[in-house]
This record gives C-alpha cells, sequence and structure tokens, in this order.
C-alpha cells in the first residue's frame, strides 16, 4: 500500500485555474488531473488518519466512500461547474439524521482546517449539549482551557444577550452562549500540505481534541 507523501505543489495550481476553467467542455482533461492531484493523495490521507479517528471513538463511520470526497459536485445546485474546488475527510457518527459528532479534515486553494463539527446540528442538540456542560462544569473547563491553549479556534455564533450571567468562567460562559460551533486548527497552505507531515500533523491536532469530544459524547474519561 502506498503511503501519504503530501499533495503535489501543482494541487494549488490546479485548484487556481478552475475558478476559471471548471466547465463541461474542460471535464475531461480536469477530470484526469482531479484525479492525481486531489482524488489519489486524499485517499491516502485518508488511510493514515482513519485510525486516529477511530482511536478517538470507534463507533464513527469510517467507510471511505462516505468519508472522503468526491470530485464531483452536485449538478442540482452547481450547474455549469461540474468539479468541487475542495475536498474533505468526514468522520461522523452514525446513530441518526441530526447532530452526528464527528471529526473533519477539509482543504482548498488558501487554507486547510481539521477538528471536531457536528453535522446538521439543531438547537434541540445544543441544549443537550449545554445540559451536558453544566452538568460537569470542572471538566469541561478545564478541557477548554486546555484545547485554547494548542490553539484550536471555536467558531461560531453567539446570542446577543448572555443566557448563562450565573457562570462567571468566561470561556465556559462564552461557551454555553453560543447557538452552534465546530472546533478547529485554522491554517493557511503551507509546506507541510506538500510532505508527509500534514498526517502526522492532523492527527496529532485531533488526539489534543479527544478530551473535549469525549466529554461533548457524553462518556466518563
Amino acid at each position: 500500500m502506498s503511503e501519504f507523501k503530501g499533495f503535489e505543489h501543482e494541487m494549488q495550481d490546479f485548484l487556481f485555474e478552475l475558478q476559471f476553467n471548471n466547465t463541461m467542455e474542460n471535464l475531461p482533461q480536469n477530470k484526469i488531473r482531479y484525479k492525481s492531484l486531489i482524488s489519489e493523495p486524499l485517499h491516502l490521507l485518508y488511510n493514515e488518519i482513519h485510525t486516529v479517528a477511530t482511536s478517538i471513538n470507534s463507533s464513527i463511520e469510517t467507510k471511505p466512500s462516505r468519508c472522503i470526497s468526491g470530485m464531483y459536485n452536485d449538478m442540482r445546485f452547481s450547474r455549469g461547474t461540474p468539479l468541487k474546488t475542495y475536498m474533505y475527510l468526514r468522520f461522523r457518527e452514525m446513530n441518526g439524521d441530526t447532530d452526528m459528532l464527528g471529526l473533519y479534515f477539509d482543504m482548498g486553494l488558501e487554507g486547510y482546517s481539521y477538528g471536531i463539527r457536528i453535522y446538521k446540528q439543531t438547537s434541540a442538540g445544543m441544549a443537550a449539549i449545554r445540559e451536558k456542560v453544566l452538568k460537569n462544569q470542572i471538566e469541561f473547563s478545564k478541557s477548554l482551557l486546555e484545547i485554547k491553549k494548542s490553539g484550536v479556534k471555536i467558531i461560531g455564533q453567539s446570542y446577543k444577550k448572555d443566557h448563562y450571567p450565573d457562570i462567571k468562567n468566561k470561556k465556559l460562559n462564552s461557551f454555553l452562549n453560543l447557538r452552534s460551533f465546530y472546533i478547529c486548527f485554522d491554517k493557511t497552505i503551507n509546506e507541510n500540505v506538500f510532505c508527509n507531515k500534514l498526517a502526522d500533523e492532523i492527527a496529532s491536532g485531533l488526539i489534543k481534541l479527544k478530551e473535549f469530544y469525549t466529554l461533548l459524547k457524553g462518556e466518563s474519561q
């Protein structure tokens, strides 16, 4: 089995060019480049990352066809632009149709990110998370502090009004007041992308999020 050795530098040029030549007319030659520059190395990256993902949560979906982005856009929403201009890996729980906790990697022309997402997040699912936080404030506070130290970002929309004025811990209060969120290491394209260091970087980052992921899932440490 081949090992992931990074994406080719030409991948970035190709994504840039797709902004201008992503047409049905150019599809035959673009497909060839997409496969070699994106699809093939992305599958190799998946091979390196999925074992880390399952070490964090053994119940997540790891079937390649469900985890690895394909090359084609959904033509119902992207008529005339047949190929994706980004790529991703998804590892999510298959325990329902909404609020599926998972791990991810995304990359496009200018940058990439990886971390924790909740797929098809709902207000009811967010309410359930807040309940876990309120019942387990000390552990969540400690874990939030640790992941923030690691350089992670918590991205989301907050309520305009403080719904938890009695929670004096600023990080915990801020998290409780989020209407939705995802947690990520957010990077611009750098030399790690073009060598095997990218797999190590993603693996290390996801492992740093394991404790917080487990708290979100509601399992004991």
